[in-house]
């Protein structure tokens, strides 16, 4: 009898306190009086040390003793607990076990939730949280660790947890989340709603992703200079060594985008001739929808089915209304299908002028540079891709394209060709500068060039050394052998 009375105080109390503001609190101001505090804190102490051993099966009854008596004892109560009965579920081999542990694991957000303004009253600013992250981590669990998971509900979940975090969300709840969008979809790939889900999906998870790789490139790198003259041909190029945090970002965040990408590609969601039948009577039906004919715009645009008809009648409509940046896009997009370069670019150079985000007029210039580059007009395509730099700085595509104009450009003899190549390495270099993305590409690039770079056996009978500073093009470079 005397352990239920205090049971029921210590819940008591710990509900009066669920609503109040717990700051500047001690784990023992939250953990009730007299014999109360003490039976939290023994079984608080044997679930830590046995969880500190990674004996979860150990942990769990005391652990579950804090949770249910003193849920506001502290916050990494309910990591622990999530951890733990985590690891119990992927070690259980009894289907009735595993679906104890896994509603215990439910639990826990539930309870979170409904103690969260509590919790975060005196949590530290690395463990306090908001609804959406907590309802992102239960979606994930739900997905990964549910028996019997349920697509629909698992999608609820992800999308509520999702519109609620939006760039903040992790990257392993992202990479879940379009893996479920994914099953979905193949589920109901006759459903026009499901396909319009999935591709909304794919674009938040690749734009979420775009956002915090662009963060990567704010962190400082080091980078160590070349040294053309080392018997390690790794280190005739320049390194770039990212800052921690940047390469913790990239780490997490570009395999979330790959594997958005490949599942997407291997889909067939994007195939433009399901997408016109999905848009084609409702481009019509909202001809004067300002809103919804860009939106259509963006999506066509994004899958590269800017040359369906339907992608041109969404942009006669949405210029005749107001002269966008994607009306303007859609316009270019038409003349080009129609082999009429010049007049794309001046509907590309007026999406330009109208444009107020620069990420978005950087691609738009980085388009232009990449059609003069086809015309042959090298001059031009390289003071595109300066303008693209100026709207971008970490536009490493723009760096990689005047390697490219650089190499072509190249004339002379052996040693003058030489020049433009080693000029055209020091772009390459300058792309894995401001874009860790674009370091494989720069590399393989630079790879290419270097094969053509003068010989060190006729170097030495010409007198010219390595590491020499030369001028070609109007620039100098540093003079690089092989």
């Amino acid at each position: 009898m005397k352990k239920i009375v205090l049971a029921c105080s210590l819940a008591m109390v710990s509900i009066a306190m669920s609503a109040q503001d717990l700051s500047g609190t001690s784990f023992d101001d939250r953990i009730g009086h007299g014999q109360d505090s003490i039976d939290v804190r023994t079984n608080f102490s044997l679930y830590t040390a046995a969880f500190k051993s990674n004996d979860f099966l150990e942990a769990l009854e005391p652990w579950e003793f804090v949770f249910q008596k003193a849920p506001l004892a502290q916050v990494r109560i309910y990591t622990d607990g999530a951890w733990i009965l985590e690891n119990l579920i992927t070690k259980e081999t009894d289907a009735a076990k595993k679906k104890e542990y896994f509603d215990k694991l439910m639990q826990i957000y539930d309870q979170r939730l409904q103690y969260l303004d509590a919790l975060n009253s005196f949590a530290t600013p690395k463990t306090v949280s908001t609804k959406g992250n907590i309802l992102c981590r239960k979606a994930y669990d739900y997905f990964t660790y549910c028996p019997n998971m349920d697509l629909e509900t698992a999608y609820k979940m992800f999308k509520e947890g999702i519109d609620d975090m939006g760039p903040n969300t992790e990257a392993f709840v992202l990479y879940a989340f379009i893996q479920c969008s994914y099953n979905r979809f193949m589920a109901n790939k006759d459903n026009v709603d499901v396909r319009q889900d999935f591709i909304q999906d794919y674009m938040q998870t690749n734009d979420i992703c775009d956002r915090l790789l662009d963060q990567a490139k704010e962190y400082p790198s080091e980078t160590i200079p070349a040294d053309p003259e080392s018997e390690d041909s790794t280190k005739w190029v320049e390194q770039v060594i990212l800052a921690p945090e940047a390469q913790k970002i990239v780490d997490n965040y570009q395999p979330t985008q790959q594997q958005a990408n490949n599942l997407f590609v291997s889909s067939g969601a994007a195939d433009c001739d399901a997408l016109e039948q999905i848009y084609g009577a409702q481009v019509e039906a909202n001809k004067t929808n300002l809103q919804y004919l860009n939106a259509v715009l963006a999506i066509l645009n994004n899958f590269e089915c800017d040359k369906s008809n339907i992608y041109y009648v969404a942009a006669d409509y949405a210029y005749q209304i107001n002269k966008t940046p994607q009306a303007a896009i859609g316009k270019a997009s038409k003349l080009l299908k129609e082999g009429d370069t010049d007049g794309a670019i001046k509907y590309f150079n007026e999406a330009i002028d109208l444009e107020s985000d620069n990420a978005k007029k950087a691609k738009y210039a980085y388009i232009v540079a990449a059609l003069m580059y086809k015309k042959g007009n090298l001059g031009q395509c390289r003071a595109y891709c300066r303008q693209s730099l100026q709207y971008n700085p970490s536009n490493g595509g723009a760096y990689l394209l005047q390697a490219s104009c650089i190499a072509r450009m190249a004339n002379g003899d052996h040693l003058e060709k030489s020049k433009y190549y080693c000029l055209a390495t020091d772009y390459c270099n300058k792309a894995k500068a401001v874009d860790p993305a674009s370091a494989a590409k720069a590399n393989r690039q630079a790879a290419g060039y270097a094969s053509m770079f003068y010989p060190k056996s006729e170097a030495f009978f010409a007198g010219i050394k390595a590491g020499q500073t030369v001028t070609v093009a109007g620039e100098t470079t540093t003079l690089r052998l092989r």
